[in-house]
């Protein structure tokens, strides 16, 4: 224990924060230090620390994770996040993954280098485990007499393509061989995506779509009024997969091994050495032409009677997109979604067999264990296809809207790049749905942006990356701010607080 509290103690000596001298290179120009931020995640069941550093090299941004760690909470006995158990993991591992980081704080004048301000995800999400972040990065900010700069969770997801892209930049001018040593000078490069960019934020607790013109401007086109497509999956994802496979799971992420169970692994035995690469800023037609052989068997439908007819199975059954027929009402035709529906539909079909002939529920339930396993993985497909094209379609949607809003343009007249962010962006058939559609339309030469798994799900590197595009363009919070559960993404720069603990 010793060690560690030297360690920390040392790390907030005041010495080591008031140096207002910039450092000199090795010809007696005045340079400026990089900008670094450590940043704090606890919004829902990860507790994630990170310190982050940008920079600009050969005129490109860069950015370097000198630290970046997350601890998921385990959840499996009660199949869901579970509030109070996922605010014990944040109490229990928190300061621990700080202590670490700080360890990993770059040398300076002999000691290590404090971050020049501090980052934590202020909302939206469950409440107390935001309170356990932003409370612990504010006793951070009052150590280190740093800034504070509070992050919508969404955005992060959002600029998370802008993360990967500094990140990427960095390895590829750099090299991967100790990447923390390399030169790199202070200031603004080319970054991508620019704005405008449609985003699609999909997660267990959220499905927007966004267009966003700046950094801090984001008007929200469409969302789900119901449940978001995440947690639409796992709960379909309960009903569906066979209970063995559900009592040995690992985590509670079971829109993921709906995926697997849908698509075993042996339907990715074919794919070709190398192919696993960049799926990132690739228009969508190169995206089918390099990644679509995995789905090879799909392709989208031109409309909605087709869709209908193509989601009939031999078990008499189908699950068709949401809001496509006269029960969607006035929805039809808007960028609005639903995803309640399709999980009230297979609640239905695994509870009761279909007559195969005339597509009819039957009035006496069946057991779970006459539900073959082929069926269950038909189930399992026709939820994804059903959900993935009606968020497509939205999308699709947005593009063709000769609103500014929704479709703006610039002086080339392009169209703006779509990002798929959140949890459920880990998905490859989400991907592969979304780029068909896309070029079924008349749009393949739009960039998607899809960020790594590993960055599609929840991290402090998003927050730390994030607090530093928005402390750039002069944002700070205050050190009295409060956790907002529910902060709506078009209000970014104007959050209500309800007052409630």
């Amino acid at each position: 224990m010793l060690p560690r509290r030297s360690i920390l103690q040392t790390a907030i000596r005041p010495q080591w924060t008031r140096r207002t001298s910039p450092s000199c290179s090795a010809h007696g120009r005045r340079r400026r230090r990089l900008l670094m931020t450590l940043a704090v995640e606890t919004s829902c069941d990860d507790t994630s620390v990170a310190i982050v550093e940008k920079g600009v090299h050969d005129g490109n941004t860069v950015a370097r994770l000198h630290f970046h760690k997350k601890v998921t909470s385990n959840n499996t006995e009660f199949q869901g996040v579970h509030p109070l158990l996922t605010l014990k993991s944040h109490q229990e591992n928190l300061a621990q993954l700080i202590a670490e980081a700080i360890e990993h704080l770059p040398n300076h004048g002999g000691g290590r280098r404090l971050p020049d301000f501090v980052s934590v995800t202020r909302g939206p999400g469950m409440r107390s485990n935001l309170f356990t972040g932003l409370d612990t990065a504010k006793g951070l900010a009052v150590a280190w007499e740093k800034p504070l700069v509070g992050v919508h969770h969404m955005q992060a997801h959002a600029l998370t393509p802008r993360l990967v892209a500094a990140l990427e930049a960095c390895n590829a001018t750099l090299g991967e061989a100790d990447p923390s040593r390399k030169p790199l000078v202070n200031g603004n490069g080319a970054l991508t995506p620019t704005f405008p960019v449609l985003s699609v934020l999909a997660s267990g607790g959220h499905t927007i779509l966004i267009n966003s013109t700046s950094l801090t401007d984001h008007s929200i086109l469409g969302s789900t009024d119901d449940i978001a497509v995440g947690e639409c999956l796992d709960k379909v994802a309960r009903v569906v997969l066979p209970p063995e496979e559900l009592q040995h799971a690992k985590s509670t992420m079971y829109g993921a091994l709906l995926e697997t169970f849908a698509f075993p692994p042996r339907a990715y035995s074919s794919i070709p050495p190398g192919s696993r690469g960049a799926q990132s800023k690739l228009a969508a037609q190169t995206y089918l032409d390099e990644h679509g052989y995995v789905h090879d068997w799909y392709t989208p439908p031109t409309n909605n009677e087709v869709a209908i007819s193509r989601s009939k199975t031999k078990w008499g059954w189908s699950i068709n997109q949401p809001l496509t027929k006269t029960g969607g009402g006035n929805k039809i035709n808007t960028m609005g979604m639903s995803f309640s529906g399709l999980m009230t539909a297979v609640e239905r079909l695994v509870r009761y067999p279909t007559d195969p002939a005339t597509g009819k529920l039957a009035k006496q339930p069946r057991t779970p264990e006459e539900v073959s396993l082929e069926e269950r993985r038909d189930i399992a497909l026709g939820v994804m296809r059903a959900a993935f094209e009606h968020i497509a379609s939205r999308v699709v949607l947005a593009l063709q809207s000769p609103t500014p809003t929704a479709s703006t343009v610039d002086s080339t007249n392009k169209k703006p790049a779509v990002v798929m962010a959140g949890g459920v962006a880990s998905n490859a058939f989400l991907r592969h749905v979304l780029a068909s559609t896309l070029c079924a339309h008349g749009f393949g030469e739009v960039e998607l942006f899809f960020p790594p798994p590993k960055y599609c799900t929840d991290n402090a590197a998003m927050i730390g990356w994030t607090g530093i595009e928005m402390f750039e363009a002069g944002y700070t919070d205050q050190l009295g701010i409060r956790a907002i559960r529910k902060w709506p993404l078009d209000e970014l720069l104007s959050p209500v607080d309800d007052g409630k603990m």
